[in-house]
């Protein structure tokens, strides 16, 4: 199991969290415990959260979970959750259950930042 990273970063009007590793039932709790801080500075200040997932190697349905909690509070609070998944694990894991099309994906931080 490789454990899971987490740096957060504030520019460009967003939160970013920049994340490493794995997501599974062990690490999901420390990425919501980052989401939920990063949702709570965001809200502060009207910003977007950008989750840069490039450096994930593996998601567990744990994190998916976790990413469509924090997809339907940002819209709740209208604080919009972007997620970089360029390509790998990630990417085939929300094409695999669709959730591509429910969350806003980026292929790229700066495209993830330009957007909205």
């Amino acid at each position: 199991m490789e454990p899971l990273e987490v740096e957060t970063e504030q520019r460009d009007n967003a939160v970013i969290l920049r994340v490493a590793g794995e997501v599974d039932s062990y690490t999901a709790p420390v990425l919501q415990e980052h989401l939920a801080a990063a949702f709570s500075e965001a809200a502060r200040h009207k910003y977007a959260v950008v989750l840069d997932m490039t450096g994930v190697s593996f998601l567990a349905s744990t994190g998916l979970s976790a990413l469509v909690e924090y997809h339907t509070r940002g819209e709740d609070q209208g604080i919009a959750l972007r997620i970089v998944a360029p390509a790998g694990s990630v990417l085939r894991a929300l094409r695999a259950t669709m959730l591509n099309d429910l969350l806003e994906l980026h292929a790229t931080l700066p495209e993830a930042l330009a957007a909205g």
